[in-house]
């Protein structure tokens, strides 16, 4: 099974592990320098590691982990045969390697694992391969005996002098390059005081210097801009341009400091799971922050009301109050509830699906032993049994389990696939022959799959994050879009026509449009997005504070950092946020600002408020929620604050000039009128570009200037034959709308040339 831990070695007792983990399609295509983002728990955070080796006959890929964080900590958890929750990539350039000579390759930590993928590059290609190892002591040292399976030398220090030889790695670095004048390239792989050292000793030598970063992400893709770093002087995305620079143009100060920004809200998610863990040691009841959530209350009719009718008195729970009710579960490892059942439903199962809301799954764990859920959830005795047993009403109110119940049969039951998504009055057979592809799940993609499926087709949706819906779930907010009442209603009515949804898998890296051809689709629709977030190119944008907002949403809506520690993903909950940009992306972070506490929230518009983009809606109800328009300004800089991350921005005041041809008025400097305001988060909404992750692996797609896919207007189709696109991979950044115009353009076209109209 695809994520399975095949084999598990623990390299350094209660510090570092290897994972040997069965992955066909990643092993398939990864490549040295490659890395992949996984995630362990549906409450968990979304992190990078690095691949220290594949086996493509066997399709497996080793990954090796410090125990640093709370994710790494439940990785560690894991015992062979479990599976990992999410796992994505491979991602990001492979390490560009030629035959040249001798190649140095240094490694410190667990960066000696991923410098072994490197080196073992470097030899298949023919490189005289020379490996400088370092750690503190002899028993901290990683992989050296996989690297003298193959290096021509393997060179060791340690810090104590317990092997090989005593000092650093930049030592013996030191001594080679002065001894052999034949190396090329030397590689750095490794903490970042490292990578730094050596990248100032091979400068002297002007030797060639690749430094591997793993900087902080959040998807991995090239959509939030988490990971950016300062090379040469300019920005760059570890993602989707990396992790592998030039070491000598490297700004390491500020990837250090970046790489700090989170550190104490880290250690407030891990400190409180391994409080938790030792608590269940203990034999203690496990302290977390939600058994302090109160039940839920069910709704019911009044009863003045109730008395008239004969209808239900109890309502039942919202989707929203159901996974509120669902949280509070402690997910017990020897759960009573189940005992107390005498029909033994899996109760935490269904509820840890409840809680990612994926009521089918919910559905058929209950299904499995309960041929009656509905009506056993409205009329069992659940006091006396699963809820009479529940560890949870020791000292509190135990889990709603009968409610629970009623709620996901009912929620399954209501929904009707047909009549929700298709303009038939039936649903029709599926073709599996007339295979479609749609690679994203936004609304363009969810658009085509949703009028191809209702046409008889066999549709699968490629996904490359760990949820459905694209935008909808990871850029626009709950309170503007609800995702279980709306996003969530029309995803599941798509599976219900037979739609397959494929998670983790990014086009580009994980498979190519050639090879969904040659596993019989006979369609493709590219709605990816354009995903690659603009920023303002003033001084300061890499401080530490400073968001674009793709990440900023995403890290609240796809990662709940609204809910952290309960969630795993950080948010920093700034006092002084500003926001710079007029469109409803900017009033979504703004007003995503004030719902996560800040104290003011200002826009940074440079036109004034009339002029904003944004639907006047938006712009009213972000006033009415006190968010300050700080119009006619432009930012020159951010400024540092003493701690060195964000402290104030420097802002130029505007005037409207004269209007020209077409009657606009275009903002111009005020001379000599710069005033700084107070901020500690910054948050940039000034638009996107289009992602390269697709695009540079699909050459003979055609783009236009601004590097978007060229398609034609009246059928969708761009210059590959019955490859379609579009949304804002095609416009750039537009509406939900007109990306799905965009989706049902192609879609019948698509329809007619299969003969599924």
């Amino acid at each position: 099974m695809s994520n399975t831990i095949l084999e598990k070695e623990q390299l350094i007792p209660d510090q570092t592990s290897k994972l040997v983990i069965d992955a066909p399609e990643i092993a398939a295509k990864a490549e040295p320098g490659n890395f992949v983002i996984l995630r362990v728990d549906p409450r968990g955070e979304r992190i990078p590691l690095t691949i220290a080796d594949t086996d493509k006959k066997k399709g497996t890929i080793t990954i090796v982990y410090l125990v640093l964080g709370k994710t790494t900590a439940m990785l560690e958890e894991l015992k062979e045969g479990d599976t990992i929750l999410d796992l994505c990539g491979p991602l990001g350039k492979a390490t560009h390697i030629e035959k040249e000579g001798t190649v140095i390759c240094v490694g410190g930590g667990t960066g000696i694992a991923a410098m072994h993928h490197i080196a073992k590059g470097h030899h298949e290609a023919g490189n005289r391969v020379v490996a400088i190892i370092g750690a503190r002591t002899r028993d901290l040292l990683l992989f050296e005996d996989e690297l003298m399976k193959f290096a021509d030398e393997v060179l060791v220090s340690t810090d104590d002098g317990s092997y090989g030889h005593k000092g650093l790695v930049t030592e013996l670095l030191e001594q080679r390059l002065q001894e052999d004048e034949s190396v090329f390239e030397v590689v750095a792989v490794g903490p970042v005081p490292m990578m730094a050292a050596v990248a100032r000793t091979t400068e002297k030598y002007d030797v060639k210097t690749t430094v591997s970063l793993n900087s902080i992400m959040v998807d991995g893709i090239g959509m939030c801009g988490a990971c950016r770093v300062t090379v040469g002087g300019e920005t760059r995305f570890a993602c989707v341009d990396g992790p592998e620079f030039d070491g000598h143009q490297v700004d390491f100060v500020e990837l250090s400091n970046r790489l700090r920004y989170f550190k104490e809200l880290e250690c407030v998610s891990y400190d409180e799971f391994k409080e938790c863990r030792c608590a269940e040691k203990e034999g203690k009841k496990k302290k977390a922050k939600k058994l302090s959530i109160p039940r839920v209350p069910m709704p019911h009719q009044p009863a003045s009301q109730r008395i008239t009718n004969f209808d239900e008195v109890a309502l039942g729970y919202s989707m929203d109050m159901a996974v509120k009710e669902a949280q509070r579960c402690m997910q017990c490892k020897k759960p009573k509830c189940v005992q107390g059942c005498p029909v033994e439903v899996n109760i935490p199962d269904f509820i840890s699906a409840l809680v990612e809301r994926d009521v089918e799954k919910a559905y058929k764990v209950i299904k499995a032993t309960n041929s009656l859920p509905a009506v056993c959830g409205r009329v069992c005795p659940q006091e006396s049994q699963c809820e009479g047993a529940c560890i949870l009403g020791i000292k509190d109110e135990p889990v709603a389990i009968g409610r629970l119940e009623r709620f996901v049969a009912d929620e399954f039951f209501h929904r009707d696939a047909c009549d929700l998504i298709s303009d038939k009055p039936e649903c029709p057979l599926i073709d599996e022959e007339k295979k479609v592809a749609c690679i994203g799940s936004g609304p363009s993609s969810l658009t085509v799959a949703g009028y191809m499926a209702s046409r008889g087709c066999k549709v699968t949706v490629f996904e490359a994050l760990h949820e459905l819906g694209g935008v909808l779930v990871y850029g626009i907010p709950e309170f503007r879009l609800p995702k279980s009442k709306i996003v969530g209603k029309e995803v599941n009515a798509l599976s219900d026509l037979q739609v397959d949804f494929k998670l983790n898998a990014v086009a580009g890296k994980t498979f190519s449009i050639q090879e969904l051809f040659d596993q019989g689709y006979k369609s493709v629709f590219i709605g990816v997005g354009a995903g690659l977030p603009k920023f303002l190119n003033i001084p300061g944008e890499n401080l530490s504070g400073v968001f674009s907002a793709n990440e900023y949403l995403t890290r609240v809506n796809l990662g709940r950092a609204y809910s952290f520690p309960d969630y795993d993903t950080p948010i920093v909950r700034g006092k002084k946020v500003t926001v710079y940009g007029g469109g409803n992306v900017a009033m979504d972070a703004a007003r995503t600002a004030v719902r996560l506490g800040a104290e003011s929230v200002h826009i940074v518009y440079r036109r004034t408020q009339d002029a904003m983009p944004a639907r006047l809606e938006e712009v009213e109800h972000a006033v009415e929620e006190g968010v300050i328009m700080e119009c006619l300004a432009a930012p020159l800089e951010f400024l540092p604050g003493e701690d060195g991350n964000l402290g104030a921005v420097r802002l130029q005041r505007m005037e409207l000039g004269k209007p020209d041809e077409s009657g606009r008025r275009s903002p111009k400097p005020i001379e000599g009128d710069i005033y700084e305001l107070p901020t500690d988060i910054a948050v940039i909404a000034v638009g996107t570009r289009s992602n390269p992750v697709l695009l540079e692996n699909e050459p003979a797609l055609e783009l236009n200037k601004w590097g978007y896919i060229e398609v034609d207007e009246e059928t969708g189709e761009t210059s590959i034959p019955n490859v379609y696109a579009g949304g804002d991979i095609v416009t750039g950044a537009a509406t939900v709308i007109l990306a799905m115009g965009a989706g049902r353009t192609a879609a019948k076209e698509m329809a007619r040339r299969l003969g599924c109209e």
